[in-house]
């Protein structure tokens, strides 16, 4: 454990790395590769087992059929008779021959027209002639190489050299046997196999293994290709000594001598395991990257965040207690610095205040004092612009300027209302005054272009309202709505108390109106607890309203029925008594 404390952070975890990611990884590696690799042999060598099964059942069917076959047109009484029998004439027999033994024949033929190309009677019956499917045995056929070397003979498999029709030679697999002991004459059956569908089984299953079919003699009578071989005229073609599997036909029947070789086909064994191999080693470099990856990673974090922690130490014992700014992570090191940071802060606090705070006590004394000089001012600047206002005023009157007296005394009396923070809320009838000054203020800036109209009930001018409520719905109007206008541009307030009690103030006015989309927008701003800059005055009113009602307070804006803007405030009340 010592030696272990002695390692630096990135030593141990390249160590970690090392013996705990990628000695491992090698080792599983290697081992699931070895016994990878062998399962592939042994699936792949089952696999071929299990197709040479397949072509040896399906082959050994198919001349198990030939034989059944043979045995049934040897079994034939009408065959017998007819082949027996001595014709007058070759009218005769060839009449015979056409009414009775050939529809006989072709009815065999047709039950296994898969298996059989061909179906041929032989006799030395000197009164049947050659022609069709019954041929006349002669010196020249018994030299041939299918024919029985001894009459009678049993059933046996044999291969001959066959020429194809516009093709080349092959070697063709046939079934003989002698027919019916009994006749006086010697008779011979020769069953051709359709070698097409044999070859075709046989090149079908390259793909797991290299069949060979072979001859008594050795010779290789099916293999991949052999339909293509032009070597095969010469009978040379042999297996290879080294055949992996063998399965040979049944002795005592027409396949005895025959058998069926196999090499297995190692590519797609080779293919497979490449691609395990390839699999493994690439999973294993990932698994090896990332790990680094993540071992450097965490290696890193921790070491950076120690240094860094040790670095402000050591500038805690020069009196800097400047905490560490820098993202710490919620871990072991990240909860050591957040400590260390309000170790930090509550160290400087400590000495703050122990050896700064007659320097703080110093400098609060004087932000008083300058905040009281600032409050002076603030004093002394509202009665310095009223003075002038009232100087312009006594000027204009002076001077006959009757119009402009009117608007600068409104003016100062607009000022000196809004510098008057005695009050929060005043009746509606007081604010609908102020309403009337700020309009013939606005009146005078757009002269004929403003006109305005009020309709107030007695009742609701005694309900009491914010100040400066109405007063900014009407700024309002006046700045988006009227400002934009061609044409003359007209504002009505409406006041009144409906019969629940509650109180109603309408703003309208024919200015250039708002797009519902911005409408709804608009609306959701005025109630937001953010800050809008666009919709500052909307919302200070807004917050007003609901600072003195509570929720209950509405404040709506809608579009006018032909153009134009409606702002209504609704004040229950219920509100008004709790307030």
């Amino acid at each position: 454990m010592h030696r272990i404390n002695d390692l630096p952070i990135r030593s141990k975890f390249i160590l970690l790395y090392l013996l705990g990611v990628l000695v491992p990884i090698g080792v599983l590696l290697i081992y699931v590769l070895t016994n990878v690799t062998a399962e592939i042999r042994v699936r792949e060598t089952h696999n071929a087992e299990q197709s040479l099964q397949r072509v040896y059942t399906t082959l050994n069917t198919q001349f198990s059929n030939v034989v059944s076959l043979s045995n049934a047109v040897s079994s034939d009484s009408q065959i017998e008779g007819l082949l027996a029998r001595r014709y007058e004439t070759p009218n005769a027999y060839y009449s015979t021959y056409y009414s009775e033994m050939r529809p006989i024949l072709t009815r065999y033929s047709m039950a296994y027209s898969q298996q059989v190309t061909d179906l041929t009677l032989y006799t030395n019956n000197p009164t049947v002639f050659d022609g069709g499917i019954c041929r006349h045995i002669t010196a020249a056929l018994r030299s041939q190489e299918w024919f029985p070397p001894q009459t009678p003979a049993d059933a046996q498999l044999e291969v001959y050299l066959r020429q194809q029709v516009g093709q080349t030679s092959i070697l063709q697999l046939c079934l003989t046997r002698s027919l019916h002991d009994q006749s006086p004459y010697t008779e011979v059956l020769r069953i051709d196999f359709n070698m097409e569908p044999i070859n075709r089984l046989i090149t079908d299953e390259r793909s797991y293994l290299s069949l060979y079919l072979v001859a008594p003699d050795g010779t290789a009578v099916c293999y991949p290709d052999s339909l293509q071989d032009i070597h095969m005229s010469d009978r040379s073609i042999r297996p290879p000594e080294n055949t992996a599997l063998s399965m040979p036909f049944g002795e005592h029947t027409a396949m005895q001598g025959w058998k069926l070789l196999a090499n297995i086909n190692v590519e797609p064994m080779q293919r497979s395991i490449r691609e395990a191999v390839w699999v493994g080693l690439s999973l294993g470099v990932v698994c090896s990257v990332f790990a680094g990856a993540m071992a450097l990673l965490f290696s890193r974090s921790i070491a950076l965040r120690s240094q860094r922690l040790l670095r402000h130490m050591d500038s805690m014992t020069a009196e800097h207690f400047s905490p560490i700014e820098h993202e710490a992570g919620r871990d072991e090191i990240g909860n050591l610095t957040a400590h260390f940071n309000a170790m930090g802060t509550r160290l400087s606090q400590l000495i703050n205040d122990l050896y700064v705070l007659q320097l703080k006590q110093k400098s609060l004394e004087l932000e008083n004092v300058r905040a009281e000089l600032k409050y002076l001012q603030a004093q002394v600047d509202p009665h310095f612009l009223f003075n002038t206002l009232n100087a312009i005023l006594v000027l204009s009157v002076r001077n006959g300027h009757t119009e402009e007296a009117e608007i600068i005394r409104a003016l100062s009396k607009l000022l000196r209302r809004m510098v008057d923070t005695s009050r929060d809320v005043v009746p509606l009838g007081e604010e609908l005054d102020f309403v009337r000054m700020v309009l013939k203020v606005e009146q005078f800036r757009f002269g004929d272009k403003l006109r305005y109209e009020f309709d107030v009930t007695p009742e609701a001018e005694k309900r009491t309202v914010p100040v400066m409520s109405v007063q900014g719905l009407v700024e309002n109007a006046c700045k988006h709505g009227i400002q934009s206008l061609s044409e003359p541009g007209f504002i009505h307030i409406m006041a009144r108390v409906e019969a629940d009690g509650t109180l109603t103030v309408e703003v309208s006015d024919n200015g250039v109106g708002m797009k519902p989309g911005k409408l709804e927008e608009l609306q959701r701003q005025i109630v937001s607890a953010r800050d809008i800059p666009e919709s500052v005055g909307l919302q200070n009113i807004y917050r007003r309203l609901a600072l003195h009602y509570g929720t209950a307070v509405v404040l709506e804006l809608r579009l006018a029925p032909e153009h134009g803007m409606i702002a209504t405030i609704r004040i229950p009340e219920s509100v008004v008594e709790e307030g």
